[in-house]
This record gives structure tokens, C-alpha cells and sequence, in this order.
């Protein structure tokens, strides 16, 4: 960078306060305005320069003149462009529109024609939908048909067993006969490969001995209009504490249509170290007996159990009223499925009723 060395000047003694690039500028303008003044001192003095100045000045007036008509020509051009250009454009839109419409009108053609092939189809399949639900009405109303003549059939049969058991009633022994075969029918249904003895004959064994999962029980069975008396609890306490039954492990005292005195429903007790089971209304649920039977075996199981510890008594007598609870949840459960499955058999029938009737038909 070249150095330069000013003389002091009290004129020019702000200066070196500025920074350097302000100088640089200050020097910038100082020659500028320099410049200016030899020009305008030119001017000033010589004639000459200030008639080429005129010229010009009246060539650039000039000029401009010529530009100014070269402008009023390109607006007058760009207004007559405008003009062709908004016309053309008029007529692209309405082309545009037309064709527009055009497509459209062809598209609504054809969905019109889509439309009425699908109605058409529409129709078609509800006719042959129509056709095969009442085929199936016909084909679920001859089922039914059949179901009910079946029911009305068995209620025949019911209501004939019915009054012949009712005149059985009549007699208490043939009373509980009746109630023996009913038990050990069911007996031999629900353990078939168990080996049934009737031993209603043979005093101090029960109504019948029951062999099955290594297990012997045996069963009592009761079959009163009422609630069975104290004095039939006590023998049956009798035939389990009768030496002869030393080969039976367990015991179950059943009522087929009532409760029993002074017992729970599955209420657990040991006797002479048998575990009994008191059973109530047997007749309305023979499952009871197959619970029973499985209680039973689990208890057999247990070869180190002792049945003289009351705690352990306790938490068998409360496992018993556990599968009792749940035991009747089930059967709540089934008989609410049995009455919505009625439910839906009946809507049917009304259904097919009706429909016989749109058809004027009998039902």
C-alpha cells in the first residue's frame, strides 16, 4: 500500500479522526467534486463546449422524441395485440366449455347405461334371492314341520308316562320303586363302564353299591312328595357304621324331588371316616351325581388325607359348596340357552306364518 503524507492544515484536522475506509471515501468524493468543477469551469469558459453541450442536448431531445413515438406505436400495438388476444381467449373457453359439456354429456350416457344394467342386474339377483329364501323357508318349515309332530309326539309319550306315574304316586311302595329304577337307569347312563348293584333288598346296604375309578360307593336314594325326616338320615348313619360296609369308601344320600332335613344342598360330612355327600332334587339334574362321583374321586386320591382334622373337613365341605355354586351357574346358563333357542323357534314359526299367509296358503 503506497503511503501519503498530508501537511498540517487546521482545515483538514477531522480528517485523521475518521477510520481509514472513511477517508478512503472522503478522498473518493473530494475527487469527484473535483472532477465536477474543471467540467463546469470548462463550461464556463469556453463557448465552444457549451454549444456541443446544446447539440446535445437537442439530439438527446431528439432521440427521445423518436422513443417516445417507438412507445405510443408498441402501446398502440400491445392494445390491438390485447384486443386479439382477449378474443382469442373468448373462444379457447368457449371451445373449452364446449368440450366440456361434450365429455359430460357422453359420461352421464354411459353412466346412465351402467346404471341401468346394474338395476337390471339388481333385480335379477333379488328374484333369485327371493326364490332360494323361500325355498329355505320351505325346506326350515317342513323341518319344523317335523320338530313340532316330533315334540307333539313325545309330549304324547310324556303326558302318558305322566299319568302313569301318577297313578304310581298313589302307592308309596311302587312310588319308590319307580324312584329306584329312575336312578339306577341314569346311574348306568352316566358311568357305563361302572358296575351298578341294586341292593335295595339287602338290609343295611343301601339302595345301591357302586364300583367304579376303584372307588365304592354307596347310594341312597329318596323318592318323598316332601322333605326327607331325620329318622332316614339316622339310617343311613346306620348302614355306613354297619360292619358289613367296611368295603364302602363313600356315601351318597340323594332326594329326588325334595330337600332332606336339616342338610344343605351338597353339604360334605364324615362319617365312621366315610365322606358323605347330601344331594337334593337329584331328579331335576342327574349331572349332580357325575360332580359327586368326580368330588369323590378326588378326595380317594389323596392317600395321606386325614378325615378327623376339622380344618380339613372344613375346606372340603367349602370345595363341595364351590362345585355346587358353580354347578348351578351351568345349569342357569344352559337353561337360558334353552329358552332363547325356544325364542328363535318360535319368531320362526311366526315367520313362516306370515309368509304363508303373503303366499294364501295354509300353514
Amino acid at each position: 500500500m503506497p503511503e501519503l503524507s498530508l501537511p498540517f492544515h487546521e482545515g483538514i484536522h477531522s480528517f485523521y479522526d475518521f477510520p481509514e475506509e472513511t477517508q478512503l471515501k472522503i478522498i473518493q468524493l473530494g475527487l469527484l467534486l473535483y472532477e465536477q468543477g474543471i467540467l463546469q469551469t470548462q463550461t464556463w469558459n469556453n463557448e465552444r463546449w457549451q454549444i456541443q453541450i446544446d447539440e446535445l442536448l437537442t439530439k438527446q431531445q431528439t432521440q427521445m422524441s423518436y422513443v417516445n413515438e417507438a412507445l405510443e406505436q408498441e402501446k398502440r400495438n400491445f392494445e390491438r395485440y390485447k384486443q386479439t388476444s382477449e378474443s382469442q381467449q373468448t373462444m379457447y373457453i368457449e371451445e373449452a366449455i364446449r368440450r366440456e359439456r361434450q365429455i359430460q354429456k357422453t359420461q352421464i350416457q354411459q353412466l346412465t347405461q351402467t346404471n341401468t344394467d346394474l338395476l337390471s342386474r339388481m333385480n335379477r339377483l333379488q328374484s333369485e334371492i327371493e326364490e332360494k329364501y323361500l325355498s329355505r323357508l320351505m325346506e326350515s318349515s317342513k323341518a319344523h314341520q317335523e320338530i313340532l309332530l316330533q315334540q307333539r309326539d313325545r309330549e304324547d309319550t310324556l303326558r302318558q308316562d305322566y299319568e302313569t306315574r301318577l297313578s304310581r304316586q298313589q302307592n308309596s311302595s311302587l312310588r319308590g320303586r319307580d324312584g329306584e329304577d329312575v336312578v339306577m337307569e341314569q346311574l348306568t347312563t352316566l358311568f357305563p363302564k361302572a358296575d351298578v348293584e341294586d341292593t335295595h333288598a339287602t338290609p343295611h346296604r343301601g339302595d345301591f353299591i357302586v364300583r367304579h375309578d376303584d372307588m365304592t360307593v354307596m347310594i341312597e336314594t329318596k323318592n318323598y312328595s316332601r322333605n326327607v325326616q331325620k329318622a332316614e338320615i339316622d339310617k343311613f348313619y346306620s348302614d355306613i357304621d354297619n360292619p358289613s360296609n367296611r368295603d364302602v369308601q363313600c356315601g351318597l344320600f340323594v332326594s329326588l324331588h325334595t330337600g332332606i332335613c336339616n342338610k344343605d344342598d351338597f353339604q360334605f360330612e364324615i362319617r365312621n371316616n366315610v365322606p358323605i355327600l347330601f344331594i337334593h332334587r337329584v331328579y331335576s339334574n342327574f349331572g349332580s351325581l357325575r360332580i359327586a362321583m368326580s368330588f369323590f374321586k378326588m378326595l380317594i386320591e389323596q392317600k395321606n388325607i386325614d378325615l378327623t382334622h376339622k380344618e380339613t373337613i372344613d375346606a372340603f365341605k367349602h370345595i363341595a359348596s364351590s362345585l355346587k355354586r358353580n354347578f348351578q351357574k351351568q345349569k342357569t346358563n344352559l337353561d337360558r340357552y334353552y329358552s332363547t333357542q325356544i325364542e328363535f323357534i318360535t319368531s320362526q314359526q311366526s315367520n313362516l306364518t306370515e309368509l304363508y299367509g303373503i303366499l294364501k296358503q295354509k300353514y
